[in-house]
């Protein structure tokens, strides 16, 4: 009987400690995804912020006219790249996915930044 208590405690404490140390893993729940896109004014901008920033899960969205590219942060699990192009396209304008080390090139190189 003893040593059932010992094991229930024992397997209480290994449950304890693996729920403490599952707590402390850093969550990444965000995704970012990049578009090199077509944008001719200020408009497009202005028309692309405004249907993105409300695309289920955006945390962050950043539309660059001069270098023509979008780079949206997500919640994972709310959205997806498939879908946030359909959205784009469906305003009329590309959405040709890039990396996020082609859009920092595009941003740095494009004139007037």
């Amino acid at each position: 009987m003893k040593k059932t208590i010992q094991l229930i405690v024992l397997c209480f404490v290994a449950v304890l400690f693996a729920t403490e140390l599952k707590a402390q893993e850093p969550k990444s729940d965000s995704v970012t995804v990049c578009y090199k896109t077509t944008m001719d004014c200020n408009d497009c901008q202005v028309t692309l912020t405004n249907y993105l920033k409300f695309e289920k899960g955006v945390k962050d969205l950043k539309v660059d006219l001069k270098s023509n590219t979008i780079k949206v942060v997500y919640k994972s699990g709310k959205n997806s790249p498939e879908n946030l192009a359909k959205g784009i396209k469906k305003l009329g304008y590309e959405a040709n996915p890039i990396t996020e080390k082609e859009y920092k090139t595009l941003v740095v190189e494009s004139p007037g930044k």
